[in-house]
């Protein structure tokens, strides 16, 4: 069957290249002022999708405690199917207020999308955590790649019939459904609806609450980013900073999605483990950002503009942002070790730190791809800072 690592990186690779192509397909597609429009929804719903991961996460160390010789007597899907839909209900309502000046003038067709992408999504993280706590990496793997893959066949089927920021807005959402088919076709996806779990339901919903506290805090600083700068920036400003807004997405996907895949193999080891599981990781990121910093020096400006003409970025620029998405990626995992160990205040607190830090940079005057750069270094490093110090002192 392969060993956990292989396939849950097999379907990051696929996930990452998915995602790479759906964005490259929009920035082609979409003018330019339409592409930093859409570029904020896919912060936006992605930074949502990013709070519900707080679920799959929790899921994922219920159903692996689970295994001891504790009686199981909870039903864990409708508790943590109802929680999620229950955030998206409240994130959707409260779209009628913060929706207009974010999402633009299609705000309402663009808040629906998210509001549907939302609860299919809700659905999807719960099953993918009983998938990774019950150690069934193939189903959880399909799941990852099944859902990515479905985006870009729909985001290609839209670009050729269809291309708008709705369009692509829709395309994105319905591509979270694809749990449904594999629901419907798969007894053993089927099977996964039936786990139970020793912990009584507030317990559990205490911890489904802190779970996605600290993975909606860090989803901000994800994937949410384009929404920072936005709100941040100036108008006429941000209408031109499409190819940078691009470009950070571009330096980060290589690294941070097959690591949004792999967080739960890591919640999985270190709570087996111990930290030390971490270090292999840790070491693997560090050389794959330096590698990666220095060959998106030279490689980043030309690889924009195959993908628009139009868009360019300094090579010094994509450089730095590599290094930011690298630190990005320290922060996930030392937060994914955190929540492994019950340690859910160490990785709310360190991921607030982050993402204050983050925003804090971005208000300071100055050239935007400085503010950038600045903001993308600085705040993830004060964030490991938090875990490493305050985890150390929690685990003496």
């Amino acid at each position: 069957m392969g060993s956990p690592t292989a396939l849950v990186l097999g379907a990051s690779l696929v996930s990452g290249v998915s995602g790479y192509l759906a964005l490259i397909l929009a920035a082609r597609t979409l003018s330019p002022a339409d592409n930093a429009e859409f570029l904020v929804f896919w912060g936006t719903v992605f930074a949502l999708y990013g709070v519900l991961i707080g679920v799959t996460t929790e899921t994922t160390r219920a159903v692996t405690t689970a295994r001891d010789d504790r009686p199981a007597t909870t039903p864990l899907m409708p508790v943590v199917v109802g929680f999620g839909l229950t955030l998206v209900a409240v994130v959707a309502l409260s779209g009628l207020v913060w929706a207009p000046a974010v999402l633009g003038a299609d705000w309402l067709a663009l808040l629906g999308a998210t509001a549907l992408g939302s609860a299919l999504f809700a659905v999807h993280v719960a099953v993918s955590g009983v998938a990774s706590g019950r150690g069934a990496w193939s189903g959880y793997s399909l799941l990852v790649a099944g859902e990515t893959a479905s985006r870009l066949l729909l985001f290609v089927v839209v670009a050729l019939t269809a291309a708008s920021v709705t369009g692509f807005a829709v395309a994105s959402a319905v591509a979270s459904g694809f749990w449904l088919l594999a629901t419907l076709f798969s007894r053993r996806y089927r099977d996964l609806w039936n786990q139970r779990v020793e912990a009584d339901v507030r317990g559990l919903l205490r911890r489904l609450v802190a779970s996605c506290s600290a993975t909606g805090v860090s989803a901000l600083l994800l994937v949410g980013y384009p929404v920072l700068l936005r709100v941040t920036t100036p108008d006429d400003v941000f209408a031109g900073a499409a190819p940078l807004v691009l470009a950070v997405s571009l330096c980060r996907a290589p690294l941070l999605v097959p690591l949004g895949a792999y967080q739960n193999v890591v919640v999985s080891k270190v709570a087996a483990h111990g930290v030390r599981a971490l270090v292999p990781v840790l070491v693997g990121l560090g050389a794959v950002t330096a590698v990666g910093a220095l060959a998106a020096w030279p490689v980043g400006p030309w690889a924009l503009r195959l993908v628009n003409p139009d868009y360019h970025v300094d090579g010094p620029v994509f450089a730095g942002l590599v290094l930011g998405a690298g630190l990005v990626a320290v922060l996930t995992v030392t937060g994914a070790a955190a929540v492994a160990l019950d340690h859910h205040t160490v990785h709310l607190a360190g991921w607030i730190a982050a993402t204050v830090t983050t925003l804090g940079v971005l208000l300071v005057p100055g050239m935007l791809e400085a503010r950038v750069v600045t903001s993308l270094l600085v705040g993830p490093a004060v964030g490991v800072l938090v875990h490493l110090v305050w985890g150390r002192r929690r685990i003496r």
